[in-house]
């Protein structure tokens, strides 16, 4: 990255303090007050839960921009600080913050890299040579984990059930933390069955969870799986390219770009992860003459899900249709 660019980014990086804790309590507030009145409800007025759904909805996605954000250390200057704030957003989506920060950072360290694809699996690509090479078994499988229904309803499923597992690979600290929020989960359901309002908790807050990662597997996918992104070899890899060419610009709308606290932003901030949520659209409009990005639509969704393997050649995601 040429040193300019680095210096203009690093000025967006410091972070307004109050600012993050209001978004961080903001969030929490409304979040715990509407999700608590949405499971209660559901006993008694069950039409008060089902029109809470939108607000859950976007609260929970928010919650776990938030907490993406606290785990880069981004929102505050103290480390125990944005592990508060990352923690308190992750009661609201019950994905442990230590957790999610450690196997987001690996995917920070390995986006694009052709050779540390087994680091970094959530949106697993093979190419072209390789899926031609591949047993009928491994194309069975991967034919399924790029369909629409494993993107849609196993990967959110997966979201929220491999962070109940502390994975070797995990530190002891985040194992620990991994540990807890099971503890907390069990509790918490435990309580629901003794005080009968188990069915509340899965109507009023599970279904709403569950979509939010719907949303969230969506946006995983479209942020490096567009037709013409990125994949290079380790020797060749840098993180300008890979932030930049395999890394989109995702078009939200004005309304949702700021719920979503500038999520779609992410060639930014992938360039540099210290950038606030709240910062990165600033960031964008001041250095965006300089760069060359990647536009995507959220409505391109099935247009971008065509593209299945890396064509090294083209330089592109080619259809299984295309490669024979």
């Amino acid at each position: 990255m040429e040193q300019s660019l680095k210096k203009i980014l690093r000025t967006f990086q410091k972070p307004n303090e109050r600012k993050s804790s209001y978004y961080i309590l903001s969030t929490a507030i409304l979040g715990f007050s509407s999700i608590t009145l949405s499971v209660i409800c559901y006993q008694y007025l069950w039409w008060v839960t089902f029109l809470m759904y939108p607000i859950i909805f976007l609260i929970l996605c928010r919650s776990v921009i938030l907490m993406h954000d606290a785990a880069h250390n981004a929102l505050y200057k103290k480390r125990w600080k944005n592990s508060l704030a990352g923690n308190l957003m992750s009661l609201l989506n019950f994905t442990p913050n230590e957790f999610f920060g450690y196997m987001h950072n690996m995917h920070h360290a390995t986006a694009s890299n052709l050779d540390k694809r087994h680091i970094n699996p959530e949106a697993m690509t093979l190419t072209k040579e390789e899926y031609l090479n591949a047993s009928l078994s491994k194309k069975i499988s991967y034919r399924f984990m790029r369909s629409p229904l494993f993107r849609l309803i196993f990967a959110p499923l997966g979201m929220l059930l491999v962070t109940r597992i502390p994975l070797p690979q995990l530190r002891l600290k985040e194992k620990i933390f991994t540990i807890l929020y099971n503890f907390l989960i069990v509790l918490i359901i435990y309580a629901a069955y003794k005080f009968n309002f188990l069915s509340g908790l899965i109507v009023g807050y599970l279904i709403p969870l569950f979509a939010c990662y719907v949303l969230v597997s969506i946006v995983f996918f479209l942020q490096h799986q567009f037709e013409d992104t990125y994949w290079i070899n380790s020797n060749d890899w840098n993180n300008e390219d890979a932030s930049l060419q395999g890394s989109s610009f995702l078009v939200f709308g004005s309304f949702l770009q700021k719920v979503f606290c500038n999520i779609g932003y992410h060639h930014i901030h992938h360039l540099n992860p210290l950038i606030p949520c709240y910062k990165l659209a600033d960031a964008h409009n001041k250095v965006k003459n300089k760069i060359l990005f990647k536009e995507v639509k959220l409505s391109q969704l099935f247009v971008h899900m065509k593209g299945k393997l890396w064509d090294q050649k083209l330089q592109k995601l080619v259809s299984f249709s295309e490669i024979y």
